[in-house]
């Protein structure tokens, strides 16, 4: 089997590969490894950083592959290259980054945060001189309730309260879009009573339906 051709039918464009995931048949990582390297001369796959390949399409502006897309899929979700399904989602954004993301905080923030099923303690993965910061979830991380988790760990963590009182609509609105009370009362109970006494005292708690 040619492993280049067939890495690029199973991933496609754009999609991060990572050495250590593949597996073909009963073939060696060494063989694996050996191939790649030799691809990667012939310009056949683009190795964008140690153990992290890639297909680059044939274009006029070929897409370079993002830092922020390697997290994605190695740290938050595997969607097998197919933009927007979440059903394979083992983590989300956090912290700075989710700030940014939601328009509470106008600073991008250098350095990414992420809570990860794939980690069991706090610590840093670096790619290609960037780096990101993996934290581990309060509670398994599943498409189901990553937004709600991601939420909940703002309001404990990584928000002040003058924030919240500068962006209440937002955050009313955010939760109004996104949430039930249902998830409140199914994920409450992984926070301390701090999450609850905020959402009751600037009343965002009435944002739940």
């Amino acid at each position: 089997m040619e492993i280049v051709q067939y890495l690029k039918d199973i991933y496609g464009y754009g999609t991060p590969i990572f050495l250590k995931d593949i597996r073909i048949g009963r073939k060696s990582k060494t063989a694996i490894r050996k191939e790649l390297s030799r691809a990667t001369k012939e310009n056949k796959i683009i190795r964008r950083s140690q153990g992290v390949y890639y297909f680059k399409e044939d274009s006029d502006m070929p897409k370079e592959l993002s830092f922020e897309e390697i997290v994605t899929r190695k740290f938050i979700c595997d969607d097998g290259g197919v933009k927007g399904f979440d059903f394979f989602t083992f983590g989300y954004f956090s912290g700075q980054t989710f700030l940014n993301m939601i328009g509470i905080s106008q600073q991008v923030p250098a350095v990414l945060e992420i809570t990860t099923n794939k980690t069991s303690c706090k610590r840093i993965f670096t790619s290609g001189g960037y780096r990101a910061v993996l934290r581990k979830g309060r509670t398994d991380i599943t498409f189901q309730n990553y937004k709600i988790l991601q939420f909940f760990d703002m309001l404990a963590s990584f928000i002040t309260i003058d924030q919240i009182r500068e962006n209440q609509k937002l955050l009313y609105e955010y939760i109004e879009n996104n949430f039930t009370k249902n998830d409140l009362y199914t994920y409450i109970r992984y926070y301390k009573n701090k999450v609850m006494k905020i959402l009751v005292e600037e009343k965002l708690i009435y944002a739940f339906r």
